[in-house]
């Protein structure tokens, strides 16, 4: 799985919920520059999505549990890299060969058609700090994706959290990337 974001700034010049010491190329707290960049999964800092699903879903009855649990593996693969390229007003997130989810910096929801459950969700983004937080809203739940820059940019972390009226308590997972040297 990969994923592919792109930040820009909106006409004003900051990206939407940024601080006064952004930067031309993004906000000095972590998120970096204009540019195009690579990151490739630290799997031994890296949660067990299998795990974690199943500490989710644990206390449903054995007739919806594994319902539960088979939904969470097909929209909860494990992404293997992530590729970040910034660009004006828009944030755009890919997970591997998918279809970007592709959202203005302003915070506007847009439809994107989730290619893994085969329907249309809402996504908007949200970009503060050091953390850029795509938020997909489907016809049964929530996922935020807080994609969190660390070390001036040469690591992200991604935290995922899906929640649902049908689920007992939230899907939470982080995985960690570090960016590759050639980009």
């Amino acid at each position: 799985m990969c994923v592919m974001l792109i930040v820009g700034r909106p006409a004003g010049g900051q990206p939407a919920g940024a601080t006064a010491d952004t930067t031309a190329h993004g906000p000095a707290q972590g998120i970096p520059g204009a540019g195009s960049y690579t990151y490739t999964l630290v799997p031994d800092s890296s949660a067990d999505i299998k795990a974690a699903i199943n500490e989710t879903v644990s206390s449903m009855n054995f007739i919806t549990r594994p319902i539960a649990r088979s939904r969470l593996n097909k929209i909860n693969p494990l992404p293997h890299r992530v590729r970040l390229r910034l660009v004006p007003d828009t944030v755009s997130v890919a997970f591997d060969d998918g279809d970007p989810v592709m959202t203005p910096v302003d915070g506007h929801v847009v439809p994107w058609v989730n290619a893994l459950a085969k329907e249309t969700d809402q996504a908007h983004v949200v970009v503060a700090g050091d953390t850029v937080r795509q938020t997909l809203v489907a016809s049964d739940g929530d996922r935020e994706n807080a994609l969190i820059f660390d070390d001036g940019s040469v690591r992200v972390r991604l935290r995922v959290t899906v929640t649902s009226h049908r689920l007992p308590k939230p899907l939470v997972y982080e995985l960690l990337f570090h960016r590759d040297s050639t980009t």
